[in-house]
């Protein structure tokens, strides 16, 4: 009994504060709503994602470089104001366009104002397009990156199926390249988006 009460004592320490205090370090779930620690998963020593333990949803996701790379030119949420600019600069160059051809004025700046027309309405296409899938996929809570795989496995489909398409949906992935490259520019250009 003597032996027991020392070494009882002699391991009895002082219980040692919490490392988050003041801070919590649970958050409830957004799915199943239990209050949970996310568990972070790795991919060759690099965190990819968080998921709750219980329900296996993904609570945050961690880009890699590309991706930060890519976010630079992409803005988080979905937004108008993109949108709003390609009209007007779309707008722009339809305005000028006929008005050089009613006034008669040099065959150069009919020709810009022409292709500017043609880049920027298909670039303005593309964003409608484009912000159409990813309110599509965040209205069903769904990741967007599912609705672009169905689209490129229905192009290559049509594809394999229709050897005369090929250079319209080469067109056309060419086109959503060319929208990526425009948005990229107009959000870096005015970081208000």
């Amino acid at each position: 009994m003597l032996f027991r009460s020392v070494s009882q004592s002699r391991y009895r320490t002082q219980p040692n504060p919490s490392m988050f205090k003041g801070h919590h370090a649970t958050v409830d779930c957004p799915e199943c709503h239990r209050i949970m620690v996310p568990r972070v998963i790795t991919y060759y020593g690099q965190p990819t994602k968080s998921i709750c333990p219980f329900c296996g949803t993904t609570f945050a996701q961690f880009p890699g470089g590309f991706q930060k790379l890519l976010s630079r030119f992409q803005s988080p949420r979905l937004t108008t104001a993109i949108l709003n600019k390609l009209f007007i600069i779309t707008l722009g160059f339809s305005l000028l366009w006929l008005v050089s051809n009613q006034i008669s004025m040099s065959g150069q700046l009919s020709l810009i104002a022409f292709f500017g027309v043609a880049l920027f309405g298909a670039a303005l296409l593309a964003e409608i397009l484009f912000q159409g899938i990813e309110y599509l996929a965040v209205k069903f809570s769904h990741d967007s990156k599912h609705y672009w795989l169905l689209i490129v496995m229905l192009s290559l489909t049509v594809m394999y199926l229709r050897d005369d398409m090929s250079g319209y949906i080469g067109v056309f992935f060419l086109i959503l390249v060319l929208r990526g490259l425009i948005v990229g520019a107009l959000q870096l250009l005015s970081p208000s988006c």
